[in-house]
């Protein structure tokens, strides 16, 4: 199996980069191969030209695509697993990483008449001077995760993972109590990148629509749903079509049975809310909730909603 990481950082005396060769390390004694792609080493060119802009604007597939683009595009559909290591820099990789977003999924390669290979695991590893309950807390966490997710590898990849090494900022004395055990976390999950999981049910980011709704619901396929969860603790933001915004928050129990509250407002500026009880399962290869629901004023339903 062969792994390709993507690196971004600005220079070599960093944790960031310890935390790369360990992780090689591991994925080299686990027998697997990876390609890399050092992004400052390569002095890879971030910004977008005018005519890669128009070429993706027009949805144009046919145009020339760089050769640098296209090496990146060569290592992607030549492995079973895409890698991210980075530092945070202001909740975001470094502008050079976005940069290689913005050149590499190109119209026709990563959106559109994809040629883009579906990727067994897209990890994500980055390094934050921040403790990740900080980051939790003011929503910043989630944020990234959104954007690598929700956004950058969603159906392009099957199984996604995001790992922080947190409190690593020089001046924090956690950075270097913590170094070693860090770095044999690197190592782990390089050794390990490959082996046969058995995956936890789990609805974090994960994101459905409806499928199917009784005529007195209001939530519509144009609302889509974004799914947590801590534990057995479960919450959901939803909006669109007729929801301008809603939050839902409950529980999940043995069964994968999610038990919860819901409360939005409509296009109409009413408040409604509610409860529901909903039941998992797997149809076509996608994740299904059969759900029952009641308002407030007594009135019930179902639906299906169907993870995108």
């Amino acid at each position: 199996m062969r792994a390709f990481i993507v690196y971004c950082h600005p220079s070599e005396d960093s944790f960031t980069r310890k935390m790369r060769d360990e992780f090689i390390k591991g994925i080299k004694d686990s027998g697997n191969e990876y390609e890399i792609s050092d992004l400052y080493e390569m002095d890879f060119r971030s910004d977008i030209t005018e005519a890669e802009y128009l070429r993706d604007a027009y949805y144009t597939e046919n145009g020339d695509v760089a050769a640098d683009v296209l090496d990146e595009q060569r290592k992607i559909n030549s492995s079973d697993a895409i890698v991210f290591i980075y530092p945070v820099f202001w909740t975001e990789a470094p502008a050079k990483l976005v940069g290689w977003f913005d050149r590499v999924w190109t119209y026709g390669f990563a959106y559109g008449d994809k040629t883009m290979k579906l990727l067994d695991k897209g990890l994500i590893m980055c390094s934050a001077g921040n403790p990740v309950d900080r980051l939790e807390k003011f929503g910043l966490l989630n944020s990234m995760k959104k954007v690598m997710f929700g956004d950058r590898l969603i159906n392009r990849v099957k199984q996604t993972e995001f790992v922080v090494f947190d409190k690593t900022s020089r001046e924090n004395p956690e950075r270097e109590a913590n170094l070693d055990e860090n770095l044999k976390k690197a190592y782990e999950i390089g050794k390990t990148l490959f082996d046969k999981k058995e995956e936890k049910f789990s609805v974090e980011d994960r994101f459905f629509t409806v499928y199917e709704n009784s005529e007195s619901g209001e939530v519509s396929d144009q609302t889509i749903f974004s799914y947590h969860q801590k534990g057995n603790v479960i919450w959901a933001e939803y909006s669109g079509g007729s929801i301008i915004k809603g939050f839902l928050l409950g529980t999940m129990d043995e069964d994968h049975n999610l038990h919860f509250t819901y409360e939005h407002i409509n296009t109409d500026g009413e408040k409604k809310s509610g409860a529901c009880d909903s039941t998992p399962r797997y149809e076509n290869g996608k994740l299904r909730f059969y759900e029952s629901w009641k308002w407030m004023n007594g009135e019930e339903g179902t639906s299906i909603i169907e993870e995108i």
